[in-house]
């Protein structure tokens, strides 16, 4: 059987130590010494790097050069040794062989008289290439755990959330936290160092949870899916989604908890970044010692530290696998030529493609993306990221088209991935389905353009539309018409019936009125009972005739509810618009004003816009009301009505709550709605003067009740005009009233419309905050009928946010009004603001809200409206019916 061979290049000047060396060697049992010889240091160099011997065996003292001379030649490019020297020398040149060993050398042996060094030469020569190639396999080593463990750094860093690592015991110490916890402005550093950090940072109203959640993965080991919020550094509140697992070593036994918390309070937005690792091995490298007398302890502790580092390597894999496996995110990766190396259960979901089945192939086949709207083709991200070598986004509106052909909006990123040179290896994308969030988005954008009852457009769009066709006829002298529809008897319908039957019929009256148009005509709800009807390239004639055929459909129509049948008409004032037409503002008062005439007419009637009839008339209705109001005023002609708002969800110490509403009083004591005379009482600035005398009766009748009567207990809410806001002498009429009454500011509530808080934010704001100083409680009424500044809301600082009735009153049946109230409810919670949702007319609307967790309700299935004298004598007024 053939031993193994070990070449040796023998550079020694002297015959007889050369045959001394051969003979040595060739006696040895276990391998076979194949010799090379030189006598002098040029020719040992020229065999040393032509040949390329296992070893070396070199004279100190040769002819040409000496042993320092010849490992200095030796060297490489690099400054390295290629092969193992072992030094031959006597015994007066021992230091000499040590100063070489420093300088590169591996071994040495001292030629001694009776030449034992011989014996020893076969094993010295055995252990320096043992040693030499354990020296390179942990080299290799190196550099495969310095790659695997840069491409797995690499592909966490992408992920957009905080990852985290963290001991099981009880104080649940962080082991390790990513920089992306830099976003809340903490260091992982500060947390690392903090025992039980994670817990201390959780907001105090979480923070029992949460632990208690700690506390059942600790003991359970199952893995933890929680929501809480983090406090960050400069006070702000986030929400984050905390998702781990135990991680176990090969034998089962628990190591450490693995999460990773996704902030879930910003969609669409947090930027990846994990922190940078500290290559161990260089630190390795750096604490090598120099003294080559302790080799072999040297080496056994690089061996321990080896294994170390392949166990870190093990965890770091670990640790990344759960994190793709848990995170909620799809994730995606790739080679430097775009085909898939992986996909994550989510992915996999999303995609159709299982990991094992899309490995491989190239990425457009697993996730195939074309353009929501054009149905085209978009251009793989993944591509563009290779080609451009930085962070990629997704283009919106991007479709997924899933393997079974079934189809998710998405949205993604996707960065390079870089080995330890710098070089792009790959592409990792992350995406997640966007589709709920599109549907909303153009909802919201649909509600912006549309009145949410009729599903016509709204006041808004509509002027857009009409400002167009004047600038169309100022361009080209096209001629066009604006009809102003406004329903007569409506308002019998709406206050004998209820909202709710009026709601259904302008629905029925909506729908009849479009059978009834061209196609390129619009019709528009511009509020309550009043519609618009912009007639494009129609002169006056044709504009008479459909306004006509209009107003015989709704004379026709029959309204039916609850068995009785009811008839309505309409006052329709029509105006031409052509390049003479002065401004939008002028078309729509000459159309207001026509309709005014067509009203005082006799109603049910047509009436084409004459300037000096119509404005008259408009003027004419206008001042008689102005006239009906102000002997109102001086008559003490107007009623105070009140509705309980009801308590949904229970909070400690909630009082009783009403809203004070107000009515105009005939002589022969019928009673007049506020929708007929608010209007001209806005107009002619009469307001402030029905605001002062509603604030006045109300702080009366409190000062005239019992002490100790729940009446005294309860809050009566106040709603006041923009007019009034404007007015700086309020607040002191208000505070004059309390003191003069000796009335607690905390009995009083005062409610502003959101469309006036826009118009006045800084006069709602210092309103708010001076009336909250009298211990008085602040609303903002209708939110959600304008879309108001979420940012505009901190500077108000309200006690209640009453949600707007239209998104209310049809929530039982409505999944996106759902989702707008719950999105309402959170915001107004977030700023510690409670909830009331108006118009709540019916048991599946009131579940629905229930459900939600909207804090008050108001409306017709708690309690109608009554007379506020009356609210002694029926206290069950505040208690649902």
């Amino acid at each position: 059987m053939s031993k193994p061979q070990i070449r040796v290049l023998v550079v020694e000047d002297d015959a007889v130590d050369r045959m001394a060396c051969r003979r040595a060697l060739a006696r040895d049992a276990d391998f076979e010494f194949v010799i090379a010889e030189a006598e002098t240091g040029g020719e040992g160099l020229r065999l040393a790097h032509g040949q390329k011997p296992d070893c070396v065996l070199l004279d100190f003292h040769l002819p040409d050069m000496n042993g320092l001379e010849f490992l200095a030649e030796l060297r490489n490019d690099l400054g390295e040794i290629p092969v193992p020297v072992m030094m031959l020398t006597g015994a007066d040149n021992a230091s000499v062989a040590v100063e070489a060993m420093k300088r590169g050398a591996q071994d040495y042996l001292v030629k001694d008289v009776n030449r034992q060094y011989l014996e020893l030469l076969p094993a010295v020569i055995q252990r320096v290439l043992r040693e030499r190639r354990m020296l390179l396999e942990k080299q290799h080593a190196e550099n495969k755990l310095a790659q695997a463990e840069a491409k797995y750094r690499s592909l966490v860093e992408q992920i957009p959330a905080i990852t985290y690592t963290a001991a099981l015991d009880v104080s649940g110490k962080l082991l390790y936290v990513s920089p992306q916890l830099e976003a809340l402005g903490y260091l992982p550093e500060e947390w690392i160092a903090e025992v039980g950090a994670l817990r201390s940072h959780v907001h105090p109203d979480d923070q029992i949870r949460a632990v208690e959640e700690f506390d059942r993965v600790r003991a359970t080991g199952k893995p933890l899916r929680c929501e809480y919020r983090l406090l960050a550094r400069n006070g702000a509140i986030v929400w984050f989604r905390d998702e781990a697992s135990v991680v176990r070593d090969e034998a089962g036994n628990p190591l450490f908890l693995q999460g990773i918390l996704v902030d879930i309070s910003e969609s669409k937005r947090v930027e990846k970044e994990l922190r940078e690792h500290r290559y161990r091995l260089e630190e390795l490298v750096a604490k090598r010692t120099n003294a080559l007398t302790k080799a072999n302890e040297h080496l056994r502790k690089d061996v321990i530290e080896l294994r170390r580092a392949e166990e870190a390597l093990f965890q770091e894999k670990e640790r990344a696998q759960v994190t793709l496996e848990s995170i909620g995110d799809a994730v995606i990766t790739t080679d430097a030529a775009g085909r898939v190396e992986y996909l994550n259960p989510v992915a996999a979901q999303f995609t159709g493609w299982s990991s094992t089945e899309a490995q491989g192939q190239p990425l457009q086949q697993v996730f195939n993306i074309i353009n929501e709207t054009s149905r085209e083709p978009v251009e793989s991200p993944v591509d563009r990221c290779l080609r451009e070598g930085h962070a990629i986004g997704l283009a919106n509106h991007s479709i997924l088209l899933r393997r079974d052909g079934s189809e998710l909006a998405v949205a993604d990123t996707a960065s390079p991935i870089h080995d330890r040179h710098g070089k792009t290896t790959g592409v990792v994308m992350v995406f997640h389905n966007v589709t709920q969030e599109r549907k909303l988005a153009q909802q919201l954008s649909y509600q912006a353009t549309h009145d949410a009852l009729t599903g016509l457009i709204n006041r808004r769009d509509f002027e857009q539309r009409l400002e167009r066709a004047l600038a169309n006829a100022r361009a080209d002298g096209a001629e066009h018409a604006l009809c102003y529809l406004d329903l007569d008897r409506f308002k019998v319908i709406n206050d004998t019936c209820g909202h709710a039957a009026g709601d259904q019929l302008l629905r029925q009256l909506s729908a009849l009125l479009l059978d009834q148009m061209r196609s390129r005509d619009t019709l528009a709800r511009l509020g309550g009972d009043e519609f618009g009807l912009l007639l494009e390239h129609c002169h006056p004639e044709q504009a008479m005739r459909i306004a006509e055929e209009l107003l015989q459909a709704v004379q026709q129509f029959k309204f039916v509810w609850e068995g009785k049948v009811h008839s309505i008409g309409a006052s329709i004032g029509v105006v031409p618009v052509t390049a003479a037409s002065e401004s939008l503002s002028a078309v729509l008062r000459a159309a207001d004003a026509a309709c005014y005439t067509a009203k005082g007419k006799g109603r049910n009637r047509v009436y084409v816009y004459q300037i000096d009839e119509a404005e008259l008339a408009q003027r004419n209705s206008e001042m008689q009301w102005v006239a009906r109001i102000t002997q109102a005023l001086e008559e003490d002609r107007f009623g105070l009505f009140c509705q309980p708002i009801a308590e949904l969800v229970p909070h400690a110490g909630e009082r009783v709550h009403y809203e004070i509403l107000l009515r105009m009083l005939e002589p022969d004591g019928r009673v007049i709605a506020p929708e007929a005379f608010l209007a001209a009482a806005e107009r002619y600035n009469l307001m402030p003067a029905i605001d002062r005398w509603v604030v006045r009766r109300v702080i009366s009748w409190l000062a005239a009740q019992p002490p100790e009567s729940e009446q005294r207990a309860a809050i009566y809410s106040i709603n006041l005009s923009g007019a009034s806001l404007a007015d700086h002498a309020m607040l002191d009429f208000i505070r004059e009233q309390l003191i003069l009454n000796q009335v607690p500011g905390n009995m009083l509530g005062f409610e502003i419309a959101e469309a006036t808080a826009i118009a006045n934010l800084t006069q709602a704001a210092h309103f708010f905050h001076e009336i909250r100083n009298l211990g008085c409680r602040t609303t903002l009424d209708n939110f959600g009928s304008a879309m108001f500044s979420i940012a505009s809301l901190n500077v108000l600082q309200m006690d209640y946010l009453k949600i707007d009735g239209y998104f209310v009153k049809d929530i039982a049946q409505d999944r996106i009004a759902q989702a707008l109230v719950d999105a309402i409810n959170q915001v107004a919670h977030e700023m510690s603001a409670r909830t009331v949702a108006g118009w709540t007319e019916s048991p599946a609307s009131l579940g629905a809200l229930q459900e939600i967790g909207v804090d008050h309700v108001q409306g017709y299935v708690i309690c109608r409206p009554r007379p506020l004298a009356e609210l002694g004598k029926e206290q069950e007024l505040s208690s649902p019916q």
